[in-house]
C-alpha cells in the first residue's frame, strides 16, 4: 500500500516553507523584490553549532641542543598568513558579530600573522625546542538560514508579518582572534 503525502500550510509557504520569524538583532534586513513584484525583507541568521579552540600555524622554529649545558635560541617569524571568516550565504561581518557574541569577544573578522616578532627561549642540555608562530582561532560550524519576511511588517526581524525559509546551508569556517605570538615545546 502506497502512502499519500500532503503538504501541510506550514510546509507549503508562498515563497518556502513557513517558518516563525527569527528575532536575532544581528540579523541585517534588506528590502528585495520577489515575484509577482512583491517587496519582501531578506535576512540571513546565523546559528553556531560548534566551536573548537586551535592554534593555527603560520611559521615555525626547531633548535637542537647537542651541549651538556642549557644555551639561548632566539627565534623570529618570517611567514605572514592570513586567515579570515569566510561564508557561504549572508556576510562575514555579519557571521563575524554573531561569532563574537556567542563564542569570544576576542573573534576578528581577518588577522594576518607578522614578520619580524622575535621570542628568546632557554633550551636545556640534550634537548629540542620546537616554536611555532601562529594565531588562536576558533574552527567553527555553523549553519546559514536565508529568510524572506513579508513586507508588511512594521520592520523586520519578528515584528509582524510572515517568514518563509529561502535555504539553509552547512558551513564552517575558520575564526581568527587577536591573540597572535609563539608557542614553544619540547620534543
Amino acid at each position: 500500500m502506497a502512502t499519500l503525502v500532503v503538504p501541510t500550510p506550514a510546509h507549503a509557504g508562498l515563497y518556502g516553507p513557513d517558518i516563525a520569524c527569527p528575532t536575532d538583532p544581528g540579523i541585517v534586513w534588506k528590502a528585495r523584490t520577489a515575484s509577482r513584484n512583491r517587496l519582501v525583507w531578506e535576512g540571513v541568521n546565523y546559528t553556531v553549532n560548534s566551536a573548537s579552540p586551535a592554534f593555527a600555524v603560520s611559521d615555525g622554529r626547531i633548535v637542537d641542543n647537542t651541549l651538556t649545558s642549557p644555551i639561548e635560541a632566539t627565534f623570529t617569524s618570517s611567514v605572514s598568513n592570513t586567515y579570515t571568516v569566510t561564508v557561504t550565504l549572508g556576510t562575514s561581518a555579519q557571521l563575524t558579530e554573531k561569532l563574537q557574541s556567542t563564542v569570544s569577544v576576542q573573534i576578528v573578522q581577518s588577522r594576518t600573522t607578522q614578520i619580524g616578532i622575535n621570542a628568546t627561549v632557554t633550551v636545556p642540555p640534550q634537548s629540542r625546542v620546537v616554536g611555532r608562530y601562529g594565531v588562536e582561532v576558533f574552527n567553527v560550524a555553523y549553519t546559514g538560514q536565508l529568510v524572506w519576511q513579508s513586507y508588511d511588517a512594521q520592520r523586520p526581524g519578528g515584528f509582524g508579518g510572515q517568514c518563509w525559509e529561502r535555504s539553509n546551508v552547512a558551513a564552517s569556517t575558520v575564526a581568527p582572534t587577536v591573540l597572535e605570538g609563539w608557542r614553544f615545546s619540547t620534543s
